[in-house]
């Protein structure tokens, strides 16, 4: 009798366990755990924190957090709902909810946006045909890039993730918000 029940609770206690080392979320995630395992979190609902260091002026719904590093970094997009974030958000840590999601670049993509340049059709962020800085360091772009450059650079990675992982395209991840708050 005792070693049934020892059994029972030494399984009820790993049942127990198994429940709760999933991937629930206990506080906010870093953008740095975010960018070490993105396809953990894509499609659910997260929390992260983090520095913002820029927001869009073009529209004012992007917003950029930073990890660790300056080459760490997330955008999170707002929405009609949400509206334009505040800029008193820079240089502040934000807390952040939303889903993260993956944007794939493909050969495809890159074709069409070498069409969109050439119509003068494409959307720039930034001056002069050159895209934001802070957007060009989240996509690995050199900064100061024109829209051509950054579909040669975009190229050359896929290339390179070709090579390397047997993937034909870019992913790039960023946060549909939900809602955001400034800690002070």
């Amino acid at each position: 009798m005792k070693t049934l029940f020892t059994t029972i609770t030494v399984i009820f206690s790993l049942i127990v366990l198994s429940a709760c080392t999933g991937n629930s979320q206990k506080g906010p995630l870093t953008v740095d755990n975010i960018l070490s395992s993105p396809e953990e979190y894509v499609g659910q609902s997260i929390t992260v924190e983090g520095l913002a260091t820029h927001v869009c002026q073009k529209s004012g719904m992007k917003l950029f957090l930073q990890g660790s590093t300056d080459a760490q970094s997330i955008r999170a997009e707002s929405n009609s709902t949400l509206g334009k974030f505040n800029e008193e958000c820079v240089d502040n840590k934000v807390v952040l909810k939303g889903i993260l999601v993956e944007d794939r670049i493909t050969e495809a993509d890159l074709q069409q946006m070498e069409k969109e340049i050439a119509e003068g059709t494409n959307v720039t962020h930034g001056e002069g045909g050159e895209g934001c800085e802070t957007e060009q360091k989240a996509e690995g772009v050199a900064v100061g890039s024109s829209e051509l450059d950054r579909v040669n650079q975009f190229r050359t990675q896929i290339a390179e993730r070709k090579a390397s992982e047997g993937k034909e395209y870019l992913s790039f991840y960023h946060i549909a918000a939900d809602s955001y708050n400034i800690v002070k």
